[in-house]
């Protein structure tokens, strides 16, 4: 039984719960489409405007702008309601895409990329957090092929659309594309869902202010090019900043994630595998279309191709990953496809270093794919089924930020690291180990739902 299977409907079964599904789906399609979309387009778009030594700071801040979105919006969207924060998180989305889709230089694309993130940020928690307000645990397995096979139509075709675009047209519709989309969602939710009754609070902002600023300043420590001095200041304030935070949350009526849930294996767990499966995903899918198009010199489309088995794997594994955790509990389902993503990367290192070929590289990334699906999918649903419905925006929004977390200071990271794809290739392997080796040691081996755990 779900923990909110005691609650008011938030959309009754029938035209009304379709209609919000329709619009759940489309906004995760635009939040999907565009963090793939503009992958193949990004070597192209970073030469045309001059900036290519800010490559991963395209990516970097919008994941970083992301994390900072899902922050303020998932708790916001626990007191305020999931319509008004799906709408203001799209609106800022599509003012971010348009202001992007004009960019004149690569530091201004980068500042519109902020804009963007934060929508994204509200976007993404809140689509995952209405649709279990929608289905119960038992309905949420069944529809979850609906929801993955959106989410991996919209990955998968993205790559392919972005190189198409690039060739055929400019990068800049790779931006624009988003906004009809976005609209027909808006107008879709606000006809049909309606919000659950919610208890009011005060709601704890220097928490996500705080975060943010510590969390920012490190990954400019980050940054390569700066003097040493300058980034030890960094990352020394970076801490202090954390240590804030850290006694700031110990006293606020309100914290990011209650202390309480942290001690829950599964949502620690959870949080876990969202950090690592954001780094293995998002230095992939930067890494790969560059690879693609420096060293081997593929035209931007086939470089989008290279990224259709990686996400598609994901969609297929993420089909069956449900099934597997409610029959082996976390442990399974995500350790088991960190352990099939850890295979895969390794083919992909070897292919790389070895030179074997565009063939070899697909087929690594489809055993990545079909590994990091199940890992990350139930990263999130495990944590969702261990807290009652005023807490899961909440717990949805941290595995999303940390998830956008692993991704940003990776690829951040990544830079740090002696140069050359054989060498940032191997240590996506070991990071998928790492993923691999935690889970399967201290992942539960069983689902146990809030209520069960109640009764």
């Amino acid at each position: 039984m779900d923990a909110s299977s005691g609650l008011q409907p938030a959309a009754l079964p029938g035209t009304a719960r379709r209609m919000a599904t329709t619009a759940v789906l489309l906004g995760l399609v635009v939040s999907a489409f565009e963090a793939t979309v503009v992958t193949s387009a990004m070597p192209t778009l970073t030469q045309e405007l001059g900036g290519q030594h800010l490559y991963s700071w395209v990516f970097s801040s919008y994941l970083f702008a992301s994390t900072l979105g899902i922050l303020l919006f998932g708790k916001l969207a626990d007191h305020l309601g999931r319509k008004p924060v799906f709408s203001a998180g799209m609106g800022l989305f599509l003012l971010g895409s348009a202001l992007c889709g004009f960019a004149q230089s690569v530091p201004a694309l980068i500042a519109f990329r902020v804009v963007q993130g934060l929508g994204a940020g509200a976007l993404q928690p809140t689509t995952m957090t209405i649709s279990a307000d929608l289905y119960t645990l038992r309905e949420r397995a069944a529809v979850q092929g609906l929801f993955t096979g959106a989410w991996g139509a919209a990955t998968v075709v993205g790559p392919l659309i972005g190189g198409w675009l690039v060739m055929h047209a400019s990068w800049r519709w790779a931006f624009l594309v988003n906004i009809p989309v976005g609209l027909i969602a808006l107008a879709l939710l606000h006809a049909s869902y309606r919000d659950p009754a919610r208890s009011s609070s005060r709601v704890d902002v220097w928490g996500p202010a705080l975060t943010g600023v510590s969390l920012g300043l490190l990954l400019f420590a980050l940054e390569r090019g700066g003097s040493s001095t300058l980034r030890l200041s960094l990352a020394l304030a970076a801490c202090v900043g954390i240590a804030t935070v850290v006694r700031q949350q110990r006293s606020s009526p309100s914290p990011l994630v209650p202390l309480a849930l942290l001690r829950d294996r599964t949502v620690l767990c959870g949080v876990l595998g969202g950090v690592l499966g954001g780094a293995l995903l998002y230095t992939t899918t930067a890494l790969v279309p560059l690879w693609m198009t420096g060293r081997e010199g593929h035209t931007p489309l086939l470089a989008g191709l290279a990224l259709v088995p990686l996400l598609g794997g994901w969609a297929c594994g993420s089909t069956f990953g449900v099934r597997v955790f409610l029959r082996g509990g976390l442990r399974a389902s995500a350790g088991g496809g960190f352990a099939l993503c850890l295979g895969g990367a390794c083919l992909l290192a070897l292919a790389v270093s070895w030179d074997w070929g565009t063939p070899a590289a697909f087929v690594s990334l489809g055993l990545m794919g079909l590994g990091l699906g199940p890992a990350a999918s139930t990263s999130l649903l495990g944590p969702q089924t261990r807290v009652p419905w005023q807490q899961r925006g909440m717990v949805t929004s941290a595995v999303y930020a940390t998830r956008m977390l692993g991704g940003s200071f990776t690829l951040a990271a990544l830079e740090l690291v002696p140069p050359g794809f054989p060498v940032r290739f191997a240590v996506i392997a070991s990071l998928a180990g790492a993923a691999a080796l935690s889970l399967a040691l201290f992942a539960p081996g069983r689902v146990i739902t809030e209520a069960d755990a109640a009764s």
